[in-house]
């Protein structure tokens, strides 16, 4: 019933991923990459889901994103970048969030960091050092909106899936 549940999980958190991260898309010329909120959508879905939900739902529903849109050329960083994002995060969440009302926020920031030293890498061999400090900051903020949204959403929706019975 578990196997279930989880295959489920995840071809229901794949599309909302990918929608989430094409709903609002800022370009950024220097990268030809894009600001996006679909870090909300990862941090979300691991936080709920769990890890390895978390690895494949931000991982291919990110690149899903790049794809459709347009972005391909960041489809195979973006599935290892997110994929991870999603991992960490979940898995700092799992293990934090019953111990300690503080330290279960530092899994949105910490698996963001993978995701921005991921594209940081990619896009300093791909394009330049200089075009990949300009997205930079830009990836941080994703992150941290991102970390926010998704606590905040968490908060809001987590009850109403307890009532449901995960």
């Amino acid at each position: 019933m578990m196997k279930v549940r989880i295959i489920a999980s995840i071809s229901i958190m794949i599309p909302l991923v990918t929608v989430i991260t094409m709903l609002i898309r800022v370009p950024i010329p220097a990268t030809q990459g894009y600001f996006n909120f679909g870090d909300a959508a990862v941090i979300l879905v691991s936080m709920l889901f769990g890890p390895y939900v978390g690895l494949i739902a931000g991982g291919v529903g990110s690149s899903l994103a790049d794809i459709i849109s347009g972005f391909s050329n960041y489809a195979l960083v973006t599935l290892f970048a997110k994929g991870m994002e999603g991992l960490v995060a979940g898995a700092i969440f799992r293990r934090l969030h019953k111990k300690s009302r503080f330290l279960f926020y530092l899994s949105g920031p910490v698996g963001g960091l993978l995701m921005i030293s991921s594209y940081f890498v990619f896009e300093s061999y791909f394009f330049s050092l200089g075009n990949a400090l300009v997205e930079l900051p830009l990836n941080i903020l994703q992150v941290v909106l991102g970390s926010i949204i998704s606590y905040m959403l968490y908060a809001l929706v987590y009850p109403l899936l307890t009532k449901v019975s995960m």
